[in-house]
Formats: C-alpha cells, sequence, structure tokens
C-alpha cells in the first residue's frame, strides 16, 4: 500500500477546529454496548442503528418516538435493499439487508419482532471471524468486511454480494474491516482496517473490482482508530475516531479537513441523514470505557450547519 497523508506525531487532528459550529443533541434510548451502523431509511422516515453485541436494533420514527426490537442472533450492518433485491415471499415485516451470525441475510423488522432469512455465508469454515462494517455500494452490491473475533491476526476480507448471494472478495489480510464508503460519482470505493490505523481508497472498476489500492490516511498511536465511515454530498470522508472522541472530515486526498467533537470516547460509525449533508448520525460503544463516560453507548444527532 502506497501513498497517503502525513500524520502528525503530536495528534494534530485534536487541534483542527470543527468545520462548523454544531450542536450535539444524543439520541433517546439505551446506552448500546457496541452501538454500529446508523442507517436513514426513507421508506418510512426512520433513523435506525443497531448494538451488536447487545443484539438490539433502533430505530427514530418521524414523530419522535423511539423503537426497540431483540434481535435473534447478532447482527452486524444493514442497509436498505436496492433495486433488484427482491425479499422471499415469506418475510415478514419491513425488508432490510444485512450481514451477521448467519452470513448475508434478509432482515423482516415487524412490529413486534425480527426475523432473519440467511442468502450466504462464505466464512461459515471460519469460526475465528465475524462479520463487522456493511452497506450497500453504488453497484448495487452489498459490500460487507469480516474481521477476527478477538483483533489479532489479520483474518478478515471485504466482499462485494449480489442478491443471489453470490460473492466476490476485494480484499484480503484484515484484522479489522471498517467502512465501506464510497464517493458520490460512485468511482471510488473507501475502507479501513481499525487496529492498524490506516483508510484506504480504491477505483472501482466497469467490472466491479477494485484497483488502484493507495493508503489514503494514517493515524498515529494517540489519535484513535478509523471506524466507520461515510461521505457527504461534496465527495468529503467523514470518519468516526474510536478512542479519539470525533468525527474527521477528510479530503478525497487525504487532507484532514476537520474534525467535529463528540461527547464520548469510542464513537462508532456516521450517516448523513439529509440531503443537504448538514445533519450526521454518530453511534458509539459503552464496551471498555469508563464508567464516568455517563453518554458512552448513546447516539448523536450533529448539526454541521
Amino acid at each position: 500500500m502506497t501513498g497517503g497523508a502525513e500524520v502528525s506525531p503530536e495528534g494534530g487532528a485534536r487541534r483542527i477546529p470543527p468545520p462548523a459550529d454544531g450542536a450535539v443533541a444524543p439520541m433517546p434510548g439505551p446506552r448500546a454496548r457496541l452501538g454500529e451502523c446508523p442507517v436513514r431509511d426513507r421508506r418510512y422516515g426512520w433513523l435506525l442503528w443497531l448494538d451488536i453485541e447487545g443484539a438490539a436494533l433502533y430505530a427514530f420514527e418521524p414523530g419522535g418516538a423511539l423503537r426497540a426490537w431483540s434481535l435473534p442472533e447478532r447482527i452486524c450492518s444493514f442497509d436498505v435493499p436496492r433495486p433488484g433485491w427482491q425479499p422471499p415471499a415469506a418475510l415478514a415485516g419491513r425488508p432490510f439487508v444485512g450481514c451477521g451470525d448467519s452470513g448475508l441475510a434478509w432482515i423482516g423488522v415487524g412490529d413486534e419482532e425480527v426475523v432473519i432469512a440467511p442468502i450466504a455465508d462464505p466464512e461459515r469454515d471460519r469460526p475465528e471471524n465475524r462479520y463487522n462494517d456493511g452497506k450497500f455500494g453504488p453497484d448495487g452490491r452489498y459490500w460487507a468486511g469480516t474481521m477476527h473475533r478477538r483483533e489479532e491476526a489479520p483474518t478478515g476480507s471485504l466482499y462485494a454480494f449480489g442478491p443471489d448471494g453470490g460473492c466476490a472478495i476485494l480484499g484480503r489480510g484484515y484484522r479489522v474491516s471498517n467502512g465501506p464508503a464510497f464517493s458520490p460519482d460512485g468511482k471510488t470505493v473507501y475502507h479501513a482496517d481499525s487496529p492498524r490505523g490506516e483508510v484506504y481508497a480504491f477505483d472501482l472498476t466497469a467490472d466491479g473490482g477494485l484497483s488502484r489500492e493507495r493508503t489514503l490516511l494514517r493515524f498515529a498511536e494517540d489519535e484513535g482508530k478509523p471506524d466507520g465511515m461515510t461521505t457527504d454530498c461534496e465527495g468529503s470522508l467523514w470518519i468516526a475516531v474510536w478512542d479519539g472522541g470525533r468525527v474527521e472530515k477528510v479530503s478525497p486526498e487525504g487532507t484532514r479537513l476537520g474534525a467535529v467533537e463528540v461527547p464520548t470516547l469510542r464513537p462508532t460509525s456516521c450517516a448523513f441523514v439529509d440531503d443537504e449533508c448538514t445533519e450526521i448520525l454518530v453511534t458509539s460503544a459503552s464496551v471498555g470505557v469508563p464508567d464516568t463516560d455517563e453518554l458512552a453507548g448513546r447516539s448523536f444527532r450533529v448539526r454541521l450547519g
């Protein structure tokens, strides 16, 4: 892996001013052990997120009510289905697609319960791994990474799944796969290996492969670790920084443009919740965080201005 931007050895990102004077508001709901995967669902006007280790799903409705579901298994990522993805006729509830203990699966969210309908699991013979971050890409495939459960060995991969469960392996050798995120024009894919502190960029080729791999950004040891990410309307990359208490804004070339502080140590992921990209939903974790961090595990709405 080559290229990338220079990183300040003194943890300079903490001194970068926020890109706007925004307000940070905790969302309602209990503290998650490992909050992840914020999703905006235009079908119902919901804002959703997961608690991976708590096996729970939360949805914030337009009227301000919070809904919660216990999951029958650990779901690690999910997203709204794209054209070409047809849920099975027997699937009850509102359909989503995601990855978890059953691999790639349909997720039916009913009024009272959630039903899982497995599609495919290329890592069923890898008990040392689990799925981690994922979402739909601009090519209509569901992109999902895997990670080593103890975060020690580089056994994780990056997959892109089609509706029939067929998949391409587009990257190997990750300890904790995070991202992916995609440029607005659909030509660039961003991905991270959190323990290594590295964020990568790739070109998405016409045949669905990746080319021109480069290291976009490296985090110094005292700066935290890159976790979940998204892109804004102008193509900047926003990265939740685990153990960094912030979400960083980075240019497509890897230049650090700013940082928005959040009031907890371990933000995990982020997603924009409006078409103008002025408000972002940030999830966080309470696992491994001191009890004095009373907002650990909460999700936050951040107005960027």
